[in-house]
């Protein structure tokens, strides 16, 4: 192979660490849900396959393009990219790896981690190419997700955005930025957990479910749920819930008065059928107490 595609390739210790890890670019595979994708997958951490992707053109225009990407986002958003081909290890999750294409330590008062994408820009069956960028951010934020937990957990500080930026063909990169959510990234690490336990007890995972990210704020809509699939349980849970409004309502008043009457003096209160305990930090927990003490 001539030294320029050999140059591209990883690190035999690179290549060896992704064995015993999930990366980003796995945890989209993990995330998408697809069985032939995550089994492949699976095999690889196995050492079963070893796909050499030296001399795939998408993968050889990803590599390549990478560095002119983050330098013309750099100079047209006003933003300084550092850290680019950065390691990150899991602290909390050993089974947890990253390599960021870029993290942005002022953006907008907190932290973003970045990545370069390129795309042929080519629909999929019965898709419009105007749904490929939308499509693809989807696929790549659980990336952003995945890295943006390493890279906080690394430099203790919160990280709110992921940064995407895609060359389509040969048109002008387009920048996207993706808000991070707590929620989803616990449930990615769940997803994750659960595959590395399969690859260590060499036991095929099966039936892993889709993780869809969540949909930003600016593409959210209204939705009248009465004329949705679940209008019957919708119904039902709206009855319950107005018939029991009243009772909440009654209970964290009472709850309330209760905690008030509490003398500052005292490590407990009871009666009628109720006990209130006075913690250290005067937090008051009420208690049922049961017939039969």
């Amino acid at each position: 192979m001539p030294a320029f595609f050999a140059d591209l390739k990883l690190s035999e210790k690179a290549l060896a660490e992704r064995h015993t890890t999930i990366g980003g670019s796995d945890i989209n595979v993990i995330a998408d849900g697809k069985p032939e994708a995550i089994t492949k997958l699976y095999e690889q951490k196995l050492n079963k396959t070893s796909d050499d992707l030296s001399m795939v053109w998408a993968v050889l225009m990803g590599n390549i393009t990478e560095s002119l990407n983050t330098e013309w986002t750099q100079v047209k958003q006003n933003i300084l990219i550092e850290d680019r081909q950065r390691v990150i290890k899991g602290i909390k999750h050993p089974f947890m790896r990253c390599t960021l294409d870029g993290c942005v330590y002022d953006y907008k008062n907190s932290v973003a981690v970045f990545d370069a994408k390129f795309t042929m820009g080519r629909p999929l069956k019965g898709e419009e190419y105007s749904e490929v960028i939308p499509r693809l951010i989807k696929k790549y934020t659980p990336q952003l997700h995945w890295n943006a937990y390493l890279l906080s957990e690394a430099i203790n500080e919160p990280v709110e955005f992921g940064l995407l930026s895609f060359i389509k063909s040969g048109n002008e990169p387009t920048f996207h930025e993706i808000p991070i959510e707590k929620d989803y990234q616990e449930h990615l690490i769940k997803m994750g957990s659960y595959f590395i336990g399969c690859v260590e007890m060499c036991v095929p995972p099966h039936e892993m479910p889709i993780a869809t990210p969540p949909t930003p704020l600016n593409e959210r809509v209204k939705v009248d749920m009465t004329q949705s699939e679940v209008a019957a349980e919708w119904k039902q849970f709206s009855q319950q819930y107005l018939q029991t409004l009243g009772a909440v309502e009654s209970f964290k008043k009472a709850e309330t008065n209760l905690k008030n009457l509490v003398p500052s003096d005292a490590s407990e209160a009871s009666g009628n059928g109720l006990i209130i305990k006075v913690s250290k930090n005067n937090r008051k927990k009420i208690e049922v107490i049961n017939a039969e003490d």
